[in-house]
């Protein structure tokens, strides 16, 4: 590690221990998978409606996994946040398999009109 970048994580550290350790508890957003749901549905297959960001937790805050193009194939699994965020499989495109949550408002259904 080079003299600088050891005297600034050496400094921090220091600032973190005089403060009772209140910096080295804050972490950034981690993954939180199924943990976050409030509403439990049957899996149920839908599609992405624009362009939008696939996340490891329920909110903009969470790092993004990867962007899902328009009309991605998915399975929704739960929601969360009210109903807000929907934690979703990936059925096709670059992202395929991957788990993770988008924004509601970004899912499409078909409707059964019979």
């Amino acid at each position: 590690m080079r003299p600088l970048i050891r005297r600034t994580v050496t400094a921090a550290a220091a600032t973190a221990l005089t403060l009772g350790g209140a910096a080295v508890l804050a972490a950034p957003a981690s993954a939180v998978g199924t943990s976050s749901c409030t509403k439990n549905v049957a899996d149920y297959n839908g599609w992405a409606s624009t362009t939008v960001n696939l996340r490891n937790g329920p909110s903009t805050s969470y790092t993004s996994l990867g962007l899902l193009r328009p009309h991605t194939k998915i399975t929704v699994q739960c929601y969360a946040k009210s109903s807000t965020w929907a934690h979703i499989k990936v059925r096709n495109g670059a992202n395929s398999g991957k788990s993770g949550w988008i924004s509601a408002y970004y899912v499409d259904v078909p409707m059964n009109l019979d």
